[in-house]
């Protein structure tokens, strides 16, 4: 297998889980695995997807898929778990509220 069937075989891997893949690397482990790593993301979450490939049959061996939802996602449609009520962050909890 070239470098250049590792990337196309890794970016359709990525691809069909449903992320958007940018290559980060692709190298030979030794003579029988090609390692091709991509930084992975969707709309919600990011991080990485690392596959390793057999040179010779071209088989998927492993797969290191570490995509994590983002911190803070504000856009959440799922509004029945707000345990706040509204009443803003931080540690007076509304605004100007017992200080006067």
């Amino acid at each position: 297998m070239t470098y250049r069937e590792a990337v196309d075989l890794g970016f359709n891997q990525c691809r069909s889980r449903g992320y958007e893949c940018r290559l980060k690397d692709a190298d030979r482990k030794g003579r029988d695995v090609w390692r091709v790593k991509f930084h992975a993301s969707t709309r919600r979450a990011k991080g990485h997807l690392h596959l390793d490939f057999d040179a010779y049959s071209r088989s998927l061996l492993r797969v290191d898929e570490k995509v994590k939802a983002r911190r803070h996602d504000w856009d959440d449609d799922d509004d029945d778990d707000d345990d706040r009520r509204g009443r803003g962050r931080g540690k007076k909890k509304g605004h100007a509220r017992r200080d006067d």
